[in-house]
């Protein structure tokens, strides 16, 4: 814990902090995390005065209460039984030849050859004895665990004006270009939500006990339909506000998708000119809220579970992906090893009711929705309800630290 690695890091966050506010996408979207989690500065991004407040030691305090040792979930993923490649380096457990490239006959063929199954073994076995002799000359840490399962909670919409619910701000810039985010409250991987997710679902007396689904019993059963709703909703944004309409650029739904905490939100980006960005809005409100009145079809969600398929498959040749599986299997939540081995199951099997129940779980009522809409081109810099300035710069304010 070094006084100047936290003042860099401290500069590093205030130059991030600088760059969302002169950034068009980042901005709007911040300002949309703010309207929507008002109480809860999680979610957003960081803010140069609440940098300011940090010390070496209250960064301390938080992280070791954070990290401790009796608390880290270890996942390894890797190619325990590759292949080695080329005589050289078969020659070599585990070794890549960087020389004779080429033989006195000519270049040589490379030759793909297994490793043998007693090498496999004997190497899983080092890696597991190294790994828990390192892991047990790690003593514990005496620092109280902190409190990381307090969920944010989503703005009640229905109390709040139509003002206070939107927010317009405008960048100087040189380009004429705008921005908008839609959001609203969405459960997180496990179809659980925040407490005023729960109290709205409770009134409309939602249940994901779909009727005659062979799958609602199954832990991934939520993360699944919610990822076909996702599919579904970016496929209807892009074929009715791009093509059919032509009033956006580019635009596409998102889901937070959360795996410990029980809150959650989505979010609808919308890229178009100035001059069309309003329109552009109103229809993306009127495709997320029209679900309900055009539900969706069996063939969104084929065509929708094949897109999430065929990306499951490629990613399946990731480390990163694997980790991501993964990652939260020894926790005490619904994930287990079947949320692993059944994703294909599960997306082949899934029909339209199952979709459009997961849908409902959306908060897209007009007094739940939270809008951010930001411009860039001629004119001062502003925001709606305050001023912005006009220009920011990233050069880091020199000050004076007390080493003591």
């Amino acid at each position: 814990w070094e006084l100047p690695a936290f003042v860099r890091a401290q500069q590093a966050y205030r130059a991030q902090s600088y760059a969302v506010q002169k950034s068009l996408e980042q901005s709007t979207l911040d300002r949309l995390m703010r309207l929507m989690f008002a109480e809860d500065g999680r979610v957003s991004e960081l803010q140069v005065p609440d940098l300011n407040k940090l010390t070496l030691g209250k960064v301390r305090q938080a992280v070791a209460a954070q990290l401790r040792p009796q608390d880290l979930e270890i996942n390894l993923v890797g190619d325990f039984a590759g292949k080695t490649h080329g005589k050289a380096s078969a020659q070599v457990e585990g070794g890549l030849s960087t020389g004779k490239h080429h033989e006195e006959g000519g270049e040589a063929e490379a030759e793909d050859e297994e490793v043998p199954a007693a090498a496999v073994e004997r190497r899983l076995r080092e890696l597991d004895e190294n790994l828990w002799k390192y892991l047990g000359s790690v003593p514990q840490s005496e620092v109280p665990k902190a409190d990381i399962g307090r969920a944010p909670v989503i703005s009640r919409g229905p109390e709040l004006t139509p003002e206070a619910r939107q927010r317009t701000a405008h960048l100087e810039d040189t380009d004429e270009r705008a921005v908008a985010n839609i959001g609203g409250g969405a459960p997180n991987r496990w179809g659980r939500g925040d407490v005023y997710h729960t109290e709205c679902m409770k009134a409309k007396g939602f249940s994901w006990n779909t009727a005659n689904s062979q799958l609602k019993d199954h832990p991934l059963y939520p993360s699944m339909c919610l990822m076909a709703v996702r599919e579904v909703m970016n496929t209807r944004l892009f074929s009715t506000v791009r093509d059919s309409l032509g009033l956006s650029y580019d635009c596409n739904f998102e889901l937070s998708m959360f795996d410990r905490l029980e809150a959650g939100w989505y979010t609808c980006t919308v890229s178009a000119h100035p001059s069309r960005i309003s329109e552009a809005v109103q229809a993306a409100k009127q495709v997320v809220q029209g679900v309900r009145k055009r539900p969706i079809s069996d063939h969104e969600v084929r065509t929708a579970c094949r897109t999430l398929l065929r990306r499951h498959e490629t990613d399946l040749q990731t480390n990163e992906y694997w980790i991501s599986l993964l990652t939260h299997l020894q926790y005490d939540n619904p994930k287990d090893t079947t949320c692993v081995r059944d994703i294909e199951r599960m997306l082949t099997s899934l029909n339209w009711r199952d979709v459009h129940n997961a849908y409902l779980t959306l908060l897209t009522d007009a007094d739940q929705l939270f809008v951010s809409v930001s411009t860039a081109g001629p004119g001062s810099s502003y925001i709606s309800g305050g001023a912005a300035p006009a220009s920011v710069s990233t050069s880091m304010p020199k000050e004076v630290v007390d080493v003591n």
